[in-house]
């Protein structure tokens, strides 16, 4: 029996999703109405890195309107059934072998557990209000938010960018943007491009991914402003490069099938540094 590979598996499923973008109408996974991130429901705790994409792709795909997920056993323990015939999801954890003796790093292992979605099961404790729905006003949380990281936002022409060597990031004034949403995911798109700076999280991924390096650093970003955007209460819209790179991005998956797991694990850390910027100014003001 062919062994189980929980990167293939896993990056197979996103490749399917995005690949869906050809036909008819379409969302990408991580642009999402109302969003929220998909949390444990016993713990309540928010997925992180490419389980958070695993599981935006099953609520996307099957209709789910709840972000909680759990293991059969878990919805068991917190007097829920999952109702028969129901398929789980694929969730990742990583799990420590020791160090290795010859290098001295630690050894991780991929593994495989299974969830399912509140929508998938009998007596599911209620879920809490929904997010509001979109306006073009811009929530004071994301103002502040931007403010507190300290970075330099200019405004100006049609282009939004990171310029590494003014270490500053360009944004189109606030009305050449349909919605609030859309301007506030580009400002955090940007602003994940900006925690990559030397001094910052110093983020080069030139010897991972080689030539396909650029298209890499574009799709943390993207997931990057994702995250954030879910944290923060906002629908995440797509950036402007987004479709053209949408190729990119499938060709870089089906090429390296543990590249979705690097990239969605640069984006978590481009979104715990930003938050962390949060705390660390507030306890200094």
């Amino acid at each position: 029996m062919a062994q189980f590979d929980v990167h293939q598996t896993v990056t197979d499923s996103i490749i399917a999703t995005l690949e869906a973008g050809t036909a008819g109408q379409w969302t990408c996974p991580w642009h999402r109405k109302g969003g929220s991130l998909p949390v444990n429901a016993k713990t309540g705790r928010p997925y992180r890195g490419v389980n958070t994409l695993m599981l935006w792709c099953a609520e996307q795909a099957n209709g789910f309107g709840d972000s909680r997920w759990a293991t059969y056993k878990q919805w068991q323990e917190l007097g829920a059934q999952v109702r028969k015939g129901e398929r789980s999801t694929i969730i990742v954890f990583f799990k420590e072998l020791g160090e290795d003796e010859e290098d001295g790093r630690r050894r991780v292992v991929a593994r495989a557990s299974y969830g399912f979605n509140a929508s998938q099961v009998e007596g599911a404790p209620e879920a809490g209000e929904p997010m509001p729905a979109s306006e073009w006003v811009i929530p004071e949380v994301f103002a502040g938010f931007v403010e507190r990281t300290g970075a330099r936002v200019l405004h100006g022409g049609d282009a939004a960018f990171y310029q590494p060597s003014e270490d500053r990031i360009v944004l189109p004034p606030r009305e050449r943007f349909p919605t609030a949403h859309g301007y506030a995911s580009t400002a955090l798109h940007e602003l994940t491009h900006w925690t990559g700076a030397k001094g910052r999280l110093d983020r080069d991924l030139t010897g991972r991914f080689r030539t396909q390096a650029y298209a890499a650093e574009e799709l943390v970003a993207e997931l990057g402003a994702a995250f954030l955007c879910a944290e923060l209460g906002l629908e995440a819209e797509p950036h402007r490069t987004h479709a053209s790179y949408l190729a990119s991005w499938l060709t870089l998956l089906k090429s390296d099938s543990k590249a979705i797991f690097t990239a969605a694990s640069a984006a978590s850390r481009a979104a715990g540094y930003l938050t962390a910027l949060q705390a660390s100014l507030a306890e200094v003001a």
